[in-house]
C-alpha cells in the first residue's frame, strides 16, 4: 500500500511545501558557498596583480631615480650618481615619504663579492672607504629588493706635487637598490 494515501490530502501539501522549502536553502547555501570561494581567488589574485604592478612601478621610478636632480651627476652623464650628493641625503628623513620606495641603497663595486654581514656600511667619517650607503630603510616585513646598475662618481683630488693638483671624477659601477612592499590579504608572506 501507498504511504502518502495514509497521509491527508492537507498533510501532504504541507510535507511537499516543507521540502521545497529546505531545498531552496540548501540551494541558496551551495551558491553562496560557490561566490563566497570565487571571491576569495579573485580577492588574491587582485592582490597578487597589486604587487606586480609595485614591482614594475618601483623598476620604472629607479631607473629614471638616478637622473633626477638629488643624484644626478654634475656633468652630463646619464645614469650617473654623484656620491657627494647621495652621502648628504643619508639623515634625511623627508626622503622616505618622497619616493614611494620601502628603501633605497647603493651598492659600490668593493661590496658586489661580499655578504651584506661583511659590508661597511657608510657614513660622514668614513666615505668614500665604504661599500653600502643606505638613504632610507622603513623596515618593512614583507620586502623585494629591485635593483639597476649606475656609475657611481665621486670628487677626487689628485696631488701633482706639494703645491699643485687637480680635481676630477673618479667612477665607478654601483648598484640602486630600491625596495618594495610586498602586500598580503592574509598578514601572512606571499609566496614567491
Amino acid at each position: 500500500m501507498n504511504k502518502l494515501r495514509l497521509i491527508p490530502k492537507s498533510k501532504r501539501s504541507q510535507l511537499n511545501i516543507q521540502e521545497m522549502a529546505f531545498m531552496l536553502v540548501a540551494v541558496v547555501l551551495f551558491f553562496g558557498l560557490v561566490i563566497l570561494f570565487v571571491m576569495v581567488v579573485v580577492y588574491k589574485s587582485m592582490y597578487s596583480q597589486m604587487n606586480v604592478i609595485n614591482q614594475q612601478k618601483t623598476l620604472t621610478s629607479l631607473i629614471n631615480l638616478a637622473d633626477s636632480p638629488e643624484f644626478r651627476c654634475v656633468t652630463t652623464k646619464s645614469n650617473c650618481i654623484d656620491g657627494d650628493k647621495v652621502i648628504s641625503l643619508m639623515n634625511h628623513t623627508v626622503y622616505s615619504n618622497f619616493w614611494s620606495f620601502s628603501s633605497l641603497s647603493i651598492i659600490k663595486l668593493s661590496a658586489f663579492s661580499k655578504n651584506e654581514s661583511e659590508m661597511v656600511k657608510c657614513n660622514f667619517a668614513n666615505y668614500p672607504d665604504c661599500d653600502l650607503i643606505v638613504i632610507y630603510d622603513k623596515k618593512v616585513k614583507n620586502e623585494r629588493a629591485i635593483s639597476s646598475y649606475v656609475a657611481f662618481c665621486r670628487k677626487e683630488y689628485e696631488k701633482i706635487d706639494t703645491y699643485s693638483g687637480y680635481t676630477y671624477d673618479k667612477c665607478e659601477i654601483a648598484k640602486l637598490v630600491a625596495g618594495t612592499e610586498l602586500k598580503n590579504p592574509t598578514g601572512s608572506a606571499p609566496a614567491s
